[in-house]
C-alpha cells in the first residue's frame, strides 16, 4: 500500500501500526516518584492512570526523548521516543545512582509487552470493541486498564489516537483480533513513515523531526523547538541548568512550520530577499497527500520566525505558516454519536 493510502485511511477511517519506535521502560520503589521529579521536566502525577506528557532532556538541555509518565501499580512507565530501550534504561539508571535514589529499580518491558497503535477518525471503534464500551468515554491523556492489557489515550496525528500494550505472548491473537474488528471500518495497516506525514501535517513534535544542523552553533532545546508549554522552570531535572542559562540568553532562532509547492529537502538553507546570508534551515519535510503540498518545519533566525513570510529555498518559495494545517474529522466525530456505518452523515466543513 502506498504512503499516500496509509495517510488517507489515518485521516479517514482508521490505521493500524506496531509501535516498534515506543519504547516502555518501569521504575519502581518507594522513591520512585522523586527520583522521577529529577528526571522529568514536568511533575509526574500522583493519582493512578493520570498520564503526564513530558520530556526528559541531556545535561545541555538537548532533548532526550518525548515521553509519557504515568503512575501504575505503585509504580511508573516511562513511555518513550527517541532513545533505544538499552538507553534509556542507561540513562534512568545513570539519573538514579546520580541522585542517590538507592531504593529505585528501572527496567525495560519489552519482553514483556507489545504496543500496537490505532489512529484515527473511528480509532476509538476499535480501541473500544478491544478494550471494552468504557474507552468511548475514555479522557486524553489517561490510560485504562482490562484483564491483561493497557489502553493509553494519547495519539499525535491530530485524530484520535490509542496505543494498546497487550502481553507479547498474546501479540498474535491480539494482531488478528484488531485486524477482525477492523475489517468494517476500513482499517488500514499503516507505517511510522505515516504517522510521521500526519503530525507535521498537525504540527505535532516528533523526534524524528530533529537533525543535526549547523546553521546554529548550539544544540537545539525546548525554546527553539517551541516545547517550552512542556517545561516548569521552577523544578529541578536533569538539564534544567543549561535550559535555564539558555532562556537568560534569549534564543537566537525558532522552528516554525511552512508550506511549498515543490519538494524541499531537509537540510536547505533558507534566504529572505533584502537580508543578506541564510536566515534559516529546513529541519523536517514531508510530501502531505493530504493537502498536495510539502508541509515541514524550518529553524528561522528569531527576527524572522513568524507566520505568513515568504522565503526562498534553493530554486522554491517557502511560506511559513500558522499550524495546524488540516481540519481534522476527528474535531466533528463524537464517539456516542457517530460511527464508521453513518460516516455520510458528518458534516465536515
Amino acid at each position: 500500500m502506498s504512503l499516500a493510502s496509509e495517510v488517507s485511511a489515518i485521516r479517514s477511517s482508521a490505521g493500524l501500526s506496531r509501535s516498534a519506535h515506543i519504547v516502555i521502560v518501569r521504575v519502581d520503589g518507594a522513591g520512585a516518584l522523586d527520583f522521577l521529579q529529577t528526571a522529568s521536566t514536568q511533575s509526574p502525577y500522583m493519582r493512578e492512570g493520570r498520564v503526564r506528557h513530558t520530556l526528559l532532556l541531556k545535561d545541555d538541555a538537548s532533548l532526550l526523548a518525548d515521553a509519557f509518565i504515568v503512575n501504575i501499580d505503585d509504580g511508573f512507565l516511562v513511555i518513550a521516543e527517541g532513545p533505544s530501550e538499552a538507553a534509556l534504561v542507561q540513562w534512568l539508571e545513570q539519573l538514579r545512582d546520580r541522585a542517590g535514589a538507592k531504593n529505585v529499580t528501572v527496567r525495560g518491558t519489552s519482553e514483556e509487552w507489545t504496543t500496537f497503535g490505532v489512529d484515527g477518525p473511528y480509532a476509538w471503534e476499535v480501541a473500544a470493541a478491544f478494550m471494552g464500551p468504557t474507552t468511548l468515554g475514555q479522557p486524553y491523556l489517561t490510560l485504562s486498564r482490562r484483564e491483561d492489557m493497557m489502553c493509553l489515550r494519547a495519539g499525535k496525528t491530530g485524530e484520535y489516537g490509542y496505543l494498546l500494550m497487550v502481553p507479547r505472548p498474546n501479540e498474535k491473537d491480539a494482531e488478528a483480533k484488531l485486524h477482525e474488528i477492523g475489517k468494517p471500518l476500513d482499517l488500514v495497516t499503516v507505517t511510522r513513515e505515516a504517522l510521521d506525514v500526519c503530525a507535521l501535517e498537525n504540527w505535532h513534535f516528533s523526534m524524528r523531526q530533529l537533525r543535526k544542523t549547523d546553521f546554529v552553533k548550539t544544540v537545539l532545546t525546548p525554546i527553539e523547538l517551541q516545547l517550552q508549554w512542556r517545561v516548569v522552570y521552577t523544578r529541578e531535572f536533569a538539564g534544567v541548568e543549561a535550559l535555564r542559562a539558555r532562556r537568560a540568553e534569549g534564543p537566537k532562532a525558532r522552528v516554525t512550520c511552512f508550506t511549498c509547492s515543490a519538494p524541499i529537502a531537509p537540510g536547505q538553507r533558507v534566504r529572505l530577499a533584502g537580508m543578506d546570508g541564510d536566515i534559516g534551515e529546513v529541519l523536517a519535510s514531508c510530501d502531505s497527500p493530504t493537502l498536495g503540498q510539502t508541509v515541514g518545519s524550518v529553524l528561522l533566525d528569531i527576527r524572522v520566525a513568524h507566520p505568513h513570510i515568504t522565503f526562498t529555498a534553493g530554486e522554491h518559495e517557502i511560506r511559513t505558516c500558522t499550524a495546524s494545517l488540516v481540519d481534522n474529522k476527528s474535531l466533528r466525530i463524537q464517539p456516542h454519536k457517530h460511527s464508521y456505518a453513518t460516516r455520510n452523515e458528518v458534516v465536515t466543513a
